[in-house]
């Protein structure tokens, strides 16, 4: 006959058996025993890691809190392929910009010197009302004009005209869910990039997209004389890209069937961890390149 404190106890032992089964469904089953310091596998581990740590530490600059990040990372585990979040959402934001490169190179909207007219708002022909029912046939004529004025370089003037005094840009900074979304774009389109590119063959390097990469070592006080220099070029070059696509666009929907999306993104960005960069200071300080 059992003693009433084996019975007591026998609960407990389920119960802590079911939070193990829980704890490694979520978190997937740990290794049984830790990979050699060098070998293949701990190096893919460890920049598992990095990757993890480098996508939680910025979703907190995003400002998701930290039970937002637990969902999200429970919800992923289900799933066989990545939701479609971050491209609907930037859909009105490259359909503004397609209007803005519109307005800006059409013949019908700039002026004898190509630049940008002042437009009426509303009413029809060369209007920016017209330009909002081509790109952003869904959205209302008031909203268009309160997200371009809100994200771009467009201005509402007196007596019911607007004006372009600038390009094409949208600027997702001043929202904090198109920004990120257009930081989950670009974290995709370089991972298909590389994954592409690091499945080629020898004999099919042909076939490899570009993914260019140079880093280098400046003073702090050099960094704005840099981005000086680049931004004409690389504003010269997205446009050249710009334009090529556009002449090149499916016209209806039988050309649509053989298309592809294609993008092209240019960043400059700032390190200042020496090893998170990958530069070999010792290499510096002897005056050799790192």
């Amino acid at each position: 006959m059992k003693s009433a404190t084996s019975k007591r106890r026998a609960p407990s032992t389920v119960t802590a058996k079911r939070k193990v089964s829980l704890n490694t469904s979520f978190r997937g089953k740990e290794p049984s025993r830790p990979s050699k310091s060098n070998s293949p596998s701990k190096v893919r581990e460890d920049l598992a890691v990095e990757l993890y740590a480098l996508a939680r530490l910025g979703l907190n600059r995003f400002g998701l809190t930290r039970a937002e990040q637990r969902r999200a990372l429970k919800r992923s585990w289900r799933l066989r392929a990545a939701p479609h979040a971050s491209g609907p959402l930037l859909r009105d934001a490259l359909s503004l910009s397609a209007l803005l490169l519109e307005w800006s190179r059409s013949p019908q909207f700039v002026d004898v010197k190509g630049n940008p007219r002042v437009l009426a708002i509303r009413g029809p022909g060369d209007t920016f009302e017209t330009l909002g029912r081509q790109f952003l046939p869904n959205m209302p004529l008031n909203d268009v004009i309160a997200m371009a004025c809100s994200t771009t370089e467009v201005s509402v003037l007196p007596r019911g005209r607007i004006a372009l005094v600038g390009g094409s840009m949208v600027n997702l900074a001043r929202s904090n869910e198109r920004a990120l979304a257009h930081a989950v774009r670009q974290i995709d389109q370089l991972l298909e990039t590389s994954l592409h590119n690091a499945k080629l063959k020898p004999h099919q390097l042909a076939q490899g997209r570009m993914q260019r990469l140079v880093i280098g070592v400046i003073s702090r006080a050099e960094w704005k004389d840099l981005m000086r220099e680049l931004r004409p070029q690389i504003a010269d070059l997205l446009a050249r890209v710009e334009s090529f696509v556009e002449r090149r666009r499916p016209r209806n929907r039988k050309a649509l069937k053989a298309a592809t999306a294609v993008s092209v993104n240019v960043y400059v960005s700032e390190e200042n961890d020496w090893e998170r960069a990958g530069v070999d200071v010792s290499a510096l300080v002897r005056g050799k390149r790192p």
